[in-house]
């Protein structure tokens, strides 16, 4: 369910082509200073239908939000955002394809069905809460003092680097224990304390002009990382979510 965390895929037909906006898919409100930090529908995220390449309709997204107080990643660079974007893209794509598979093998009303929609007990709700956490407060779960102190201190950006590593597993009994019925402001220190990952954070001030001289080998690694994360366990475990709950409506 790793992939369910973002934004809604280009194209509802990846999926279901008759899906709108009442969907059913939960995600990280995009909107980061909202107090409601998880919506229950995923957005319709407004791409431009006079442009045909997906590309064209991911990059208009991008650039139309990168001024916007509080929208999207914002401790994120522009290249960082587009990565994501595109990186996501892949995973939509993948998962559209075994999605067709899953449909013809998976009953929409099968006990598996049932678990995979019981988001609060399979922990996809707390994983979605968690998330938005991190997004809005890089670092906030890092056990780093110097980050985490601004947090408790009141509000500040870091900039972060494109996060790579999976969910570190250390925090999955703490995590399915975790009330987030709260604020921000009232939950913030509860975090910090209570939800301590393996992740790590460093808040390094970065040198533009230096990474630039060697942007091709970091893309080299950068791109290998992406790749090792589309895992087959994400993209069927992303096209069965998709299927049980896109068609649940259908179905019953």
């Amino acid at each position: 369910s790793s992939g369910i965390n973002a934004e809604w895929p280009l194209r509802p037909g990846y999926f279901n082509k008759h899906v709108g906006e009442n969907n059913g898919i939960p995600v990280v409100n995009p909107m980061l200073r909202d107090p409601q930090r998880v919506l229950a529908n995923a957005p319709v995220m407004g791409y431009d239908d006079e442009f045909v390449t997906d590309g064209m309709k991911h990059f208009d997204v991008i650039m139309l939000g990168v001024n916007m107080k509080g929208w999207h990643l914002t401790a994120f660079e522009l290249l960082e955002r587009l990565s994501h974007v595109y990186h996501m893209s892949e995973i939509w794509a993948f998962a559209g394809k075994k999605y067709k598979k899953v449909a013809k093998r998976v009953e929409v009303d099968s006990e598996l069905c049932d678990c995979v929609r019981d988001i609060d007990s399979n922990g996809l709700s707390k994983y979605l809460q968690l998330t938005a956490f991190q997004i809005r407060y890089p670092g906030i779960t890092s056990g780093n003092t110097t980050v985490t102190d601004a947090y408790l201190g009141g509000f500040l950006d870091y900039h972060i680097s494109y996060g790579l590593e999976e969910r570190p597993k250390n925090i999955v009994k703490s995590l399915m224990s975790f009330d987030f019925s709260g604020t921000d402001e009232e939950l913030i220190e509860d975090v910090v304390n209570n939800l301590v990952d393996e992740a790590g954070f460093e808040a390094e001030e970065h040198d533009i002009y230096e990474e630039m001289k060697h942007s091709r080998e970091h893309w080299e690694w950068c791109k290998e990382e992406l790749k090792g994360l589309l895992t087959p366990q994400l993209v069927y475990d992303t096209a069965l979510f998709m299927h049980c709950q896109l068609n649940v409506q259908k179905q019953f």
